[in-house]
């Protein structure tokens, strides 16, 4: 009787919430949600509250929406406008209690905690806020680039997408820097399998950019860290996207997002599918400087670059309770990257009279598969921010490979001639990556300006891989194994670390300390001819971290951050294989140490009436054991025969010195425009020995990028993204500017904005491409190489689906006056 009681009391209440939120109508914040939870609980007993009155009240009092507390004296809303609000828990024999809550981009999951139902209330007084997540946002320790704003990289990948991001540099081969520096790419938070190639930009939220990283994160990386978020829809009821589009260059693309909540469970799964095109074409000419003579090479590669792949991602979330929440993904991609080329090779006396020259082919395929595994837990208390997090990660990556070379040398008239002598080979192989992740964090805030944060990981990562090339034992017909370019090989490594950080402050003054400790294990065996191996344990490596900030008056903030990092050799730089091609080489080196680095950072952030962002940074890196490339004149033996080559091979250098300044500037120019740029220069000096000779190099350089977003009448978005790179220095030679401009715009149509027509035009000018200049003792070379043209994309996205909070629970009436549980939602 008492419960039955309690309930129409409970129900009388919200109906009276409900008409008073009809009456009031309207919405707080922005297009942005959120969610809202916490637990009542008797202030004498400390039991729950069943049946309680929760109502959400905008600032000036108008009631948004309601629900009645659960047995267990849980209430949660979800999808709740960003803003601020006032929780009202009203409920027969108890005190009316108010408490507030804001909901931001930031914290858009708020825990109210537990709330004790006594005589006492207040009443705070709060201020509505609205806004648009914009495409950039900066904070002083932490930049976030929404790529769902980014037009120019629809229908591309992660290459595509971290192009358009400030401070980041990608090169035509898809290396990444910032800062003229190697970051750790993470996706999810976590190490893959999975290269930027292989991901689609449709599948990726937003890139979190930190230069300068503390004790909680990984201490790999030189220049921070890159982390890649995938979506991850958790919108109550049905609700999806579905996308295509194709280029002038025959690249198509396509793709599905469907997810599906209801009460305790989120289910999502994606679809996306990929085949681009990318012709490819590249010059090394090079000067052969001998004892006696002067000789000249130039080889010539044209052809196209093919990338097809396609991935799927499926997962769920439960809800266990406002406080418990189980998660897991699989993440499964397949696909191949198949590069055709047709080349010539010209040889020229010392007067660059052509002598002879050479055409064949130079063809590779590949093909892999990749699965990721992320299982998850997290836990909050009841205290806000209070919260233990547990997940592992498991991926793995298979492939497979096969090469076709061909050189047939003809003398002016066109005739066969067999000095130097045909090469012909074929080759083929296959390999395996796995990864697997463990960790454990754990928050807990001590006070309104401090807390402890502290955690555990384990990573390990074996990778094996063969290659068996066949090459032709001319003058006879057969086809011998090439040793020198055949491999079987294993590597493994193991890091484990642990992590504590302190955040405090007083006033308007912040500090954090914090102290990580790795400790890495490496092996390495080579199984192909003579047995080679490596086994490498580094003993624990301490990375302290300080974080010092203060706050000024008018929105200013100065920060000063110091952290030690370490970059450690990739299984590439260690795997002592040949690539050969044509006139150059590269190899691996198993002797390879991890370099360390010290970092400072002071950077100033300004935040001028929400309209106009100013971040500037200053930094200074020294790094011990720099790891860096040397370029060295070597005679090979391929398939029997001696062949001439510029070898490149990684070294440890004895320092690289750094230092340099970061401008970003993100200002909203009008209601419907803003711009966002980002400027990088920096000294850098390379100091190196390498069989018995001394390299030096230094030199300035710079690097800018700019956006520009302008909303138009007849909903229009218009884009414009350009970036230009300095002179790079080598240590051995320099690499030249390079610069490029993308454009595009999308039209919105139907209601709500559900279908969106995009068209973009990538590298308009056509100038993107790599010309560098290498100088050793015995050769000059020249080596331009260009992969991508200029390249016009459509691309259609349709939304579809309603936000629903009841989508399995459909309620009649009867079932409603009876006591049905009634959830925030839209329908309030």
């Amino acid at each position: 009787m008492r419960k039955t009681l309690l309930l129409v009391t409970g129900w009388i209440l919200l109906f009276q919430n409900t008409l008073f939120a009809q009456h009031a109508g309207g919405k707080a914040g922005g297009d942005q949600t959120g969610s809202l939870y916490g637990k009542l609980i008797d202030a004498q007993s400390g039991k729950p509250v069943e049946y309680a009155s929760v109502a959400v009240l905008k600032p000036d009092s108008a009631v948004l929406t309601g629900m009645l507390s659960k047995p267990n004296g849980d209430f949660n809303f979800e999808t709740l406008p960003l803003g601020k609000y006032i929780l009202r828990i009203n409920f027969i024999g108890y005190e009316t209690v108010y408490k507030p809550a804001t909901l931001t981009a930031k914290t858009s999951t708020v825990d109210i905690g537990n709330i004790k139902l006594a005589s006492n209330s207040k009443t705070l007084n709060v201020v509505n806020v609205v806004g648009e997540k914009p495409a950039f946002s900066m904070a002083i320790d932490k930049r976030v680039f929404n790529v769902d704003k980014n037009l120019s990289s629809i229908g591309g990948t992660a290459t595509d997408v971290l192009k358009q991001v400030p401070s980041v540099n990608v090169d035509i081969d898809g290396n990444v820097t910032v800062r003229n520096g190697a970051p750790t790419i993470f996706i999810d938070g976590r190490p893959s399998t999975l290269t930027l190639d292989q991901i689609p930009a449709d599948a990726i939220e937003k890139i979190e950019v930190v230069t300068n990283p503390s004790a909680k994160y990984d201490a790999e990386g030189m220049s921070g860290i890159l982390n890649i978020v995938l979506k991850k829809n958790k919108k109550a009821g049905i609700n999806g996207q579905l996308s295509a589009g194709g280029s002038t260059l025959g690249s198509t693309n396509g793709g599905v997002d469907f997810n599906m909540r209801q009460e305790k469970f989120n289910f999502f799964v994606n679809y996306n599918f990929r085949n681009r095109v990318s012709p490819f074409n590249s010059r090394l000419y090079r000067k052969n400087i001998g004892q006696d003579t002067t000789t000249f090479t130039e080889q010539l590669q044209d052809g196209d670059f093919y990338r097809r792949f396609q991935t799927g991602r499926i997962g769920f979330d439960w809800f266990i309770d406002n406080r418990n929440t189980l998660s897991i993904s699989e993440n499964i991609t397949t696909g191949n990257f198949n590069n055709y080329n047709d080349q010539t090779v010209n040889e020229f006396d010392e007067k660059q009279q052509l002598v002879r020259y050479g055409t064949g082919i130079n063809n590779t395929k590949n093909g892999f598969k990749s699965y990721n595994t992320q299982l998850g837990y997290k836990h909050t208390f009841a205290k806000e921010g209070h919260e233990l997090t547990a997940d592992v990660t498991y991926s793995t990556n298979t492939g497979d490979n096969s090469s076709d070379f061909s050189l047939q040398y003809f003398d002016l008239k066109g005739e066969n001639i067999y000095d130097p002598i045909p090469q012909k080979r074929y080759g083929s192989g296959g390999g395996k990556t796995t990864y697997i992740t463990g960790q454990v964090d754990y928050v807990n805030p001590l006070s309104e300006k401090s807390k402890i944060e502290a955690g555990i990981r384990s990573n390990t990562r074996k990778f094996s891989n063969y290659t068996t090339v066949m090459g032709l034992d001319y003058p006879n017909t057969d086809y011998l194994v090439d040793s020198s370019l055949s491999s079987d090989y294993k590597y493994s490594e193991q890091i484990n670390a642990a992590y504590a950080t302190y955040t405090g402050g007083f006033d308007n003054f912040g500090y954090q300390l914090g102290l990580r400790a790795e400790q890495s294990f490496y092996k390495g065996e080579s199984f192909f001819g003579e047995y080679r191996s490596y086994n490498v344990d580094y003993p624990i490596s301490l990375f302290p971290s300080l974080f010092l900030s203060q706050k000024l008056k008018g929105d200013h903030e100065l920060q000063l951050n110091y952290s030690r990092r370490i970059r450690r050799p990739w299984f590439r730089d260690l795997l002592p294989t040949i690539d050969y091609n044509g006139q150059s080489a590269s190899t691996g080196n198993p002797g390879l140490s991890p370099e360390f680095t010290n970092s400072f950072e002071l950077s100033y952030l300004k935040d001028f009436d929400r309209k106009v962002n100013v971040l500037v940074s200053v930094y200074y890196r020294n790094t011990e054991n720099a790891i860096t490339d040397f370029y060295k004149d070597t005679v090979l033996t391929l398939n029997g025969q001696d062949q001439r080559v510029l070898l490149s091979y990684p070294i440890n250098a004895s320092s690289r010195n750094s230092y340099g300044a970061e401008f970003t500037l993100r200002t909203q120019v009008t209601k419907t425009w803003d711009i966002t740029a980002n400027a990088n220069l920096a000294q850098t000096k390379i100091n190196a020995s390498q069989d018995n000779a001394t390299i030096s190099n230094q030199g300035f350089t710079w690097f800018g990028k700019i956006n520009s977003n302008t909303k138009l009448p007849w909903n229009l978005t218009f884009q414009v993204n350009g970036e230009y790179e300095s002179k790079q220095i080598l240590p051995q030679g320099e690499r030249m500017p390079n610069w490029s401009i993308d454009a595009a715009v999308k039209k919105d149509l139907l209601k709500n904005k559900a279908l969106s027509i995009s068209l973009g035009i990538n590298d308009i000018f056509n100038s993107n491409r790599n010309l560098s200049y290498t100088t050793t003792s015995f050769s000059e070379q020249e080596n331009y190489r260009k992969r991508l043209a200029r390249e016009l994309r459509l691309n259609a996205t349709w939304r579809f689906g309603k936000m629903d909070a009841h989508l399995f629970k459909r309620k009649n009436n009867k079932q409603e006056n009876n006591g049905g549980e009634m959830g925030g939602g839209d329908n309030f």
